[in-house]
């Protein structure tokens, strides 16, 4: 008989254990400890235990769901409007028995209690409040293809299909940098500038990033100005069980408007790779929309591979 329940403080190793043997494929990081998890969800400031509700067989853990909320639009605050499902697992010896559809419902439930009215199912920017570097890489990119079951389990509840995000990689050992002029001209006249700095203190950044060891990348003129290009870069640490390598992810790659179309953006991401292949990383990752395509071009002419994607679903809590 399965039971369910709330969660309780003792909970996190069996938690971890279950995420580890539930076969979530590549984008997903093995070989954490329960340390990972409290820093990463358990610890953030708007974890709530009313969110997260796990399936019992007696006293073990079969199976949970994870429910939250993404930020509003200037990220000062979470926003009951935007409820999302971030994860939900059964373990392989217990699916096909309900216990994930119910573990669903129960998620939409506390969602819908606290005002959400279209729920997401699948976290992504900027419905990401939980799971950050432990599934989808260096961002939350919604049910990844490489976790096969996840679609048609999604849709089976009738959900959606809403976004698609492309996870995008490159190897730094295996690939040499593109030849391209207009880079070369641009690297007589700015240079790489590294910083601790984030660009944006929002309380939605400080809560999730800003308890993260982040550098920002910026291309800046060599006589003093303005970025023209920067990016976030942060650790994938997580990742290395997995991936059996050294990555680091980019991120909130900005030009301002004045300046784009001239080859700023593939200088940082040239220039960031070469510096990241200095330190000895070996893959670079960074996730683009697929209604992105200046963005994928950007990825494609910097040597960057297609190596998964992820959906994002979308369902109304009306009926």
């Amino acid at each position: 008989m399965i039971a369910y329940r709330h969660f309780r403080n003792g909970d996190p190793p069996q938690l971890l254990k279950l995420w580890h043997e539930s076969g979530l494929g590549r984008g997903a990081a093995f070989g954490i400890t329960c340390d990972a998890l409290d820093l990463l969800v358990f610890s953030v400031q708007y974890f709530d235990p009313q969110g997260l509700i796990v399936a019992l067989d007696g006293d073990r853990i079969v199976g949970f769901v994870h429910a939250g909320f993404g930020s509003n639009d200037t990220g000062s605050a979470i926003s009951p409007q935007n409820g999302v499902i971030c994860v939900v697992l059964v373990h392989p010896t217990y699916r096909r028995q309900g216990i994930g559809r119910d573990l669903v419902r129960q998620g939409e439930e506390y969602l819908k209690q606290a005002g959400t009215i279209h729920v997401q199912a699948g976290a992504a920017p900027p419905r990401d409040p939980f799971y950050m570097l432990l599934y989808g890489g260096c961002e939350a990119a919604g049910f990844l293809a490489s976790d096969p079951l996840a679609d048609p389990f999604i849709q089976s509840l009738g959900y959606e299909t809403r976004d698609r995000i492309l996870v995008y990689q490159r190897n730094l050992k295996a690939s040499p940098d593109p030849v391209d002029f207009r880079v070369v001209g641009n690297r007589l006249r700015f240079q790489l500038l590294i910083t601790d700095q984030p660009r944006t203190l929002a309380p939605w950044w400080v809560t999730r990033l800003g308890q993260l060891e982040t550098l920002r990348f910026q291309e800046v003129p060599k006589h003093g100005g303005e970025p023209v290009a920067e990016c976030l870069c942060v650790g994938l640490e997580t990742y290395t069980h997995t991936w059996k390598c050294r990555a680091v992810g980019l991120s909130d790659l900005f030009v301002p408007p004045p300046q784009r179309r001239k080859g700023y953006a593939k200088t940082l991401m040239l220039d960031v790779c070469r510096r990241l292949r200095e330190e000895q990383v070996d893959i670079v990752e960074m996730h683009v929309s697929a209604d992105n395509p200046d963005g994928i071009k950007l990825l494609e002419s910097t040597g960057f591979q297609c190596v998964d994607s992820g959906v994002t679903y979308f369902k109304s809590l009306l009926n």
